[in-house]
């Protein structure tokens, strides 16, 4: 399917009733953790992943932050030993073109480093291959199963009305998304509506830094396979699955713009804007997502890190922002393992 679900409006936001207000916030938790992590993935693989469904188009100016006048300092942290200087920057997946974030600390870090470390390889080749193979696998409905016949009458409502806030009709959106499995079609729905506000995959940081690593000539480094940032998603219960989509394609509708707060708080260093709206909200869900997102992802990068340090050099590495704060954020975990970790 070819056709745009863009016209370049900025979606309206539409009238919050007082019991989707109440949970409001955690829908969204919910909804930016998809989103980040689809815009990681998008970032890499756009032209792999993404049908017209996911074309870019240009959003109205009105009631858009100036990020352009924003004068980033997102937040950066080092660790160091004997022969070993380690940089920890939380990163954001997916962004307006216009917002300079790299701060002189930021592009000081990187041009130190020999070697990048990001969660996973979705930039190269290899990468697009294994994407490729992986979806039908991971992503897409047993045969005789539609998203459709899986989500109830309130999600085919909101689903109809995200279609309209795009423009297009919610025929031909479903049609887009109605092979998939619930995680996989939230994905593919949230990084379309991050993308109306004006929010570019090739301006996430990943992908920015990628290129610039390239041409410098740095090395790279990994944490997780791409097969296993699938199956944090995947491997959710089906039940699970369709309960999330629920919720995510319900905040979609009700709160189509409060990712903006948030990308404006990583700009400026505002950490615990950042665990409030991320993390607090998302472990208030109930749905795990916390825990199997967050925690023991990190908890799995902790001895990763420290093998960094046992060796020699300059590393940076760049992870998504949510890991950072928090008492089970990576700096803290890193604390309590003994390291001094400054912010810079």
């Amino acid at each position: 399917m070819s056709t745009s679900l863009y016209t370049g409006r900025r979606p309206p936001r539409r009238p919050i009733t007082a019991d989707r207000q109440e949970t409001g916030m955690n829908r969204f938790a919910t909804r930016f953790a998809q989103a980040a992590r689809a815009g990681l993935l998008a970032a890499g693989l756009t032209a792999g992943l993404a049908s017209g469904a996911l074309a870019q188009a240009e959003p109205a100016a009105a009631d858009r932050p100036d990020y352009a006048a924003i004068e980033g300092d997102p937040a950066l942290w080092v660790v160091e030993d004997e022969d070993s200087t380690l940089y920890l920057f939380g990163s954001f997946h997916i962004l307006p073109p216009e917002l300079g974030w790299r701060s002189e600390e930021v592009a000081a870090a990187f041009s130190e480093a020999d070697t990048i470390w990001f969660e996973a390889d979705v930039f190269s080749e290899d990468a697009a291959a294994q994407m490729q193979a992986l979806v039908p696998q991971l992503g897409v409905n047993e045969p005789g199963v539609t998203l459709s016949s899986l989500i109830d009458d309130e999600a085919e409502a909101d689903l109809a009305a995200f279609a309209e806030m795009l423009g297009a009709q919610p025929d031909v959106l479903m049609a887009n998304i109605d092979q998939f499995r619930p995680w996989f079609a939230s994905l593919r729905l949230a990084i379309a509506g991050i993308q109306a506000l004006g929010y570019d995959p090739n301006s996430g940081v990943e992908r920015v830094l990628h290129a610039d690593a390239v041409e410098a000539g740095k090395e790279f480094g990994y944490f997780e396979t791409i097969e296993q940032q699938l199956r944090f998603f995947a491997d959710m219960p089906l039940e699970a699955q369709v309960a999330e989509f629920e919720l995510s394609i319900a905040d979609m509708v009700d709160n189509p713009d409060q990712i903006e707060d948030l990308a404006v708080a990583w700009a400026t260093g505002d950490m615990e804007t950042i665990d409030r709206i991320m993390n607090e909200s998302l472990r208030d869900t109930g749905s795990g997502l916390y825990e199997r997102l967050i925690v023991e992802r990190n908890e799995d990068w902790i001895p990763q890190i420290e093998a960094i340090l046992d060796g020699e050099g300059v590393d940076f590495v760049a992870v998504g922002v949510g890991h950072m704060p928090g008492d089970a954020g990576v700096i803290a975990l890193m604390r309590a393992e003994g390291h001094e970790v400054t912010r810079r």
